[in-house]
Parts: C-alpha cells; sequence; structure tokens
C-alpha cells in the first residue's frame, strides 16, 4: 500500500558545455567546476535530513552530482541508478541552443516515436514515484534527475494535463504562473515532492529551493 513519503528531486548540476548545444543522452557530458560545487551545496542543503536512499539517472552528470550530494550527507546512502530518471529522449541531441531558443526548447512538438511526448516522462515519473512511496514508506528520498523530468513533477503536482510541459513553440515557458519562481527547474535545485498519506490517488504537495 503507498504511503508517506518525501522525495528530494534534484537536477544536475552545471555542465561542462563550451558548445552550447542540448546535450541529452549523447555521452560524455561532466559537471563543470561551477556544477560540482551546485552539487556540494545541494547535499549541504540537505546534511541534517536522514536519507534513506539516492536514486539517480544513468547519465554521467547525474552519477556524479549524486555522489556529491552523498559525500556531503552525515549518512552514506547507497546510490541507485534508475532508467526512469533519464533524460528525455528526444531527435535535437546535439542541436544548437540558439536554432532551439527560437522555438522556445520545444522538443516535442512534431516527435515520433520512439521519441518521447510529455505524457511518456510523466508516466515514467509517475511510476517511479508510486514505486517509492511502497519501498520507502514514512522515509525520505533523493532522486537525482534532469530539468523536464523535474518540470514534469512540478506540472502532475498542479494537475497540469499529462502532455502539458509549461511551453510550445509559439508559448514561451509559463511554468512560472503556476508558481515556480524560477522560468525553469535551476542546475542543482531541489524540488521536494511529499505525500502525507496512504491514498494511492494522493496528489504531492511541492515546493522548491535554489541552495546556492
Amino acid at each position: 500500500m503507498p504511503a508517506p513519503l518525501t522525495i528530494y528531486l534534484i537536477r544536475h548540476g552545471e555542465v561542462h558545455n563550451p558548445e552550447g548545444i542540448l546535450y541529452g543522452r549523447l555521452p560524455g557530458y561532466f559537471l563543470s567546476k561551477t556544477g560540482r560545487e551546485q552539487a556540494e551545496s545541494a547535499g549541504k542543503a540537505l546534511t541534517d535530513e536522514q536519507i534513506a536512499h539516492i536514486y539517480c539517472s544513468p547519465m554521467e552528470r547525474t552519477q556524479e552530482t549524486s555522489k556529491l550530494i552523498e559525500s556531503q550527507l552525515e549518512v552514506s546512502p547507497e546510490i541507485t541508478i534508475d532508467d526512469r530518471l533519464i533524460e528525455v529522449h528526444s531527435p535535437y541531441d546535439g542541436v544548437g541552443h540558439a536554432e532551439l531558443e527560437a522555438v522556445n526548447f520545444d522538443l516535442y512538438t512534431g516527435s515520433e516515436p520512439p521519441h518521447e511526448q510529455p505524457r511518456d516522462i510523466r508516466k515514467r515519473l509517475v511510476d517511479f514515484l508510486n514505486e517509492m512511496r511502497k519501498k520507502h514508506a514514512n522515509q525520505k528520498i533523493i532522486a537525482v534527475t534532469h530539468g523536464d523530468l523535474v518540470v514534469s513533477s512540478f506540472m502532475f503536482a498542479k494537475k497540469q494535463d499529462a502532455n502539458d510541459i509549461g511551453r510550445t513553440r509559439t508559448q514561451a515557458n509559463r511554468i512560472q504562473s503556476l508558481g515556480l519562481p524560477e522560468i525553469y527547474p535551476a542546475t542543482a535545485s531541489i524540488s521536494t515532492l511529499t505525500y502525507t498519506g496512504d491514498d494511492s490517488a494522493e496528489i504531492p504537495a511541492y515546493s522548491y529551493h535554489r541552495p546556492y
């Protein structure tokens, strides 16, 4: 049965990306010096929490972020890779930021399978959350993931449509109008999802914190 749970959903730290591209699922992208400092700041912000486990995406940058977070905790929870936390599968990996800015970073309009739509991200995110409520009942865990996964969790908590990621090619990012204090989740930001009961249909409370 699902149970109360606190999940600290953390976006990876800043990535060394001198080409200025959407690195997406491309291999070989690691944290910058600033990104490593950001990850340590996220860990310090959670030092006093009794973290039962850390989960992360299989990408290098999230694994690196997870280890740096873990190094700042008083306990040393196990780190487990979970594919459901991976970056969005889109056809734009390797495309320059300038080109993507012209379409508001809309990675979804016109994308065909096997590439993902926001509803696909929501499905794997909610599947992960539901399993964690059973596996880590009445505990606190960390999940290190990627920007649009964090946005998906925010839209879920705000009871928005499953295929709504908060932006389109003609509509700039509007998640601020729904209560996020930034136009997009910052690197190493902490989004807290809090479940308080055992209702399987419970929508978690959401709060956001940038620890630096």
